[in-house]
């Protein structure tokens, strides 16, 4: 599930086999699973999906939402129905850590 500043809710699919969500979003929980058992129907992403996105909170497991360990910052467009950052945590802890400052964007505490 993605959830937007707003409190709106979308929903994506998130393999647990292989660690990271899939792209495209749904307006409920249904559709996604039915999109996944369908065999995952190519979808390009949307041309405008990045200019339209805004910070959300992926969970990745409903059954544990609001614990910090099952959740993890991205960007999703709800008008493009479509996940543009992070696909999962390591690729938001690889998206902090780029060179955004001294030392190659490492910081110590």
């Amino acid at each position: 599930m993605v959830e937007f500043e707003d409190g709106r809710k979308l929903y994506l699919i998130y393999d647990c086999t292989v660690c990271y969500a899939f792209r495209p979003l749904f307006e409920t929980a249904k559709a996604a699973w039915d999109w996944y058992v369908s065999g995952k129907p190519d979808i390009p992403e949307p041309p405008n999906a990045s200019s339209t996105e805004l910070p959300v909170i992926v969970t990745t497991d409903v059954h544990f939402e609001g614990q910090e360990h099952w959740q993890y910052e991205s960007r999703a467009s709800a008008d493009s129905m479509w996940l543009t950052g992070p696909r999962n945590f390591e690729e938001r802890m690889d998206e902090l850590s780029r060179d955004d400052g001294p030392c190659d964007g490492y910081y110590s505490s």
